[in-house]
């Protein structure tokens, strides 16, 4: 196969933005031979041909604010930086959709869109570090927070996309309304397929307009039990929630309705009237958000898992999180866990991380590694049934037969 250089792909790929890998480049200890900057579809297709021609593996690279998720990769001769990939190419504010470069940060996105011809827009994601997210990465990861209850995830945002495959194909698929039956979705194949099925270039996105009002209720403190109960009586409740948090160890729910003044406000007593110690709060509802739900930068060097479990199903999980805590295994605990799903990320020992995963499958749910340690071995990047597994690496060979996407992200043999 031979270690790429820069002449080797600039005879093969023509004149690309590339230098040198640094320590700086590493992804999970690798260190890149080089770090290409592609603007164009023209130019990532002309790397990906000549990395499958070669067998180069390459890693792509957005924000890089979680480029830890997955299992860490067996190779990486290329990092792919998609930072110049960061055009605003079409945003009709009156159909509430936006088509932007992959490499665009959210956070710029959300400036370029919040007041544009008078309206007041944004896409409704809010995951941890997310104003240096990519909208890219976002789709690679399916990272979300506590707009999440209403929202979705970016499944539910995408309209569509660019993007381009391992041999350097150039393919669109969905559209640009926000109801769009033709063909397959198979943008939607790469929501969450942490950057091993293709390079995304450019996404469509649906977006929403901003509320004029919002109210906060608090409850705490809670047990298990108390949350699960809450948050299933919170989803019959006569309120449309804009965002749910389920903090733990803190032992409380945050609840956030988005509407006009007088809407949030009615909304509001009524989740009051769920629970005798549930209030409203009177503090700046952004400060607290920020400082309560927002990912904090976990610390150590172990092993970080995320997971997901039917809505039903979060009181167990709380359970088991706590008796992994009570058993010294963790080394940090903290669940943030939307109404929608349920969530939880730990930082825990490699034994903690199989028990935890034995545990959550049988509570019908998914776990999936955001940050390996040094000694959890290959766990695997995510908890998936022999079906689910078998189809997933199939889909992997017929997108990247050659497996130069992030070669062992997914670990399928673990």
């Amino acid at each position: 196969m031979g270690r790429p250089t820069r002449e080797d792909l600039v005879e093969m790929a023509g004149e690309v933005p590339t230098r040198p890998g640094a320590p700086g480049d590493a992804v999970s200890g690798l260190i890149p031979d080089l770090v290409v900057t592609p603007g164009s579809a023209q130019e990532v297709s002309a790397v990906l041909r000549a990395s499958s021609q070669r067998g180069w593996s390459v890693v792509v690279r957005g924000g890089g604010t979680k480029l830890t998720w997955g299992a860490p990769p067996r190779h990486c001769e290329i990092v792919l930086e998609t930072g110049r990939l960061d055009q605003l190419v079409e945003h009709e504010p009156g159909d509430l959709i936006c088509v932007a470069g992959a490499g665009m940060t959210l956070g710029r996105l959300q400036s370029l869109v919040a007041g544009a011809a008078g309206y007041r827009q944004r896409l409704m994601l809010d995951p941890p570090q997310g104003d240096g997210a990519t909208l890219g990465g976002l789709v690679a990861t399916r990272a979300a927070g506590p707009l999440r209850a209403r929202y979705g995830t970016m499944r539910d945002q995408l309209l569509g996309a660019q993007f381009v495959l391992a041999d350097g194909t150039i393919a669109r698929t969905g559209g640009k309304v926000v109801k769009n039956v033709a063909g397959y979705d198979i943008d939607k194949l790469l929501v969450g397929s942490l950057g091993t099925l293709a390079v995304l270039v450019e996404v469509a996105v649906r977006l929403h307009p901003v509320a004029d009002s919002s109210r906060t209720v608090l409850l705490e403190p809670l047990s298990p039990s108390e949350a699960g109960s809450f948050c299933a009586a919170l989803r019959r409740a006569p309120a449309v929630p804009s965002l749910v948090e389920v903090l733990w160890p803190e032992r409380a729910v945050l609840v956030r309705i988005e509407s006009s003044p007088e809407g949030a406000e009615r909304q509001a007593e009524r989740v009051v009237a769920l629970h005798p110690r549930a209030r409203v709060l009177d503090e700046p509802e952004a400060r607290l958000w920020e400082q309560r739900v927002e990912g904090r930068p976990w610390g150590g060097s172990g092993p970080v898992v995320g997971i997901s479990v039917p809505l039903s199903a979060i009181s167990a999980l709380l359970e088991l999180a706590e008796r992994e805590a009570a058993s010294g295994a963790l080394l940090e605990l903290s669940v943030r866990g939307t109404i929608g799903v349920g969530e939880a990320r730990l930082v825990a020992d490699p034994q903690a991380v199989s028990r935890t995963r034995e545990g959550v499958e049988k509570l019908g749910g998914q776990m999936e590694l955001h940050r390996s340690g040094a000694e959890v071995g290959r766990l695997g990047s995510a908890s998936q049934d022999p079906v689910a597994r078998r189809l997933m690496k199939a889909v992997k060979t017929a997108l990247d037969p050659g497996d130069i996407l992030a070669p062992g992200r997914w670990d399928w043999e673990a």
